[in-house]
């Protein structure tokens, strides 16, 4: 499976008193990621929507190995790492931008995909596609 990167600037929004990103917002960082990744693959809200289809996040387990301050560069990196028959598992980290040797924090995001009772339904022929054709993550 691909790889999607996703640059991101730091704002003062995203950042503590001390010029710090607020760890809370490492989860905003990876959901617009994987937002892109599905609008760059032709999937976002309004095929979502005209399909009944939600993602919503089952499990997030997020490793904080160094800070990232008020106007640094960086990419979140995603990746597909457990294809369920209705789930994902992504491997997401973010790094400092064009450096592919640091990582400064890492999750994996479990999503699962539900219909609109919210019970779970497999994942979209039309994604799963997508993903065996080698498109991003």
């Amino acid at each position: 499976m691909g790889i999607f990167v996703f640059p991101i600037k730091i704002y003062i929004e995203d950042t503590d008193y001390g010029g710090v990103v607020h760890h809370s917002n490492y989860l905003k960082f990876f959901e617009r990621a994987r937002t892109e990744w599905m609008e760059s693959i032709s999937l976002g809200y309004a095929w979502q929507q005209a399909n009944q289809v939600l993602f919503v996040i089952r499990a997030a387990n997020l490793d904080y190995l160094k800070p990232v301050r008020l106007g640094d560069a960086v990419e979140v990196v995603s990746t597909i790492s457990i294809l369920g028959g209705a789930s994902m598992t992504f491997e997401q980290h973010l790094r400092p931008a064009q450096t592919i040797d640091t990582i400064l924090c890492k999750a994996e995001i479990k999503v699962v995909c539900i219909d609109s009772s919210f019970r779970p339904r497999v994942l979209p022929d039309d994604l799963l596609q997508k993903i065996k054709m080698g498109d991003p993550a």
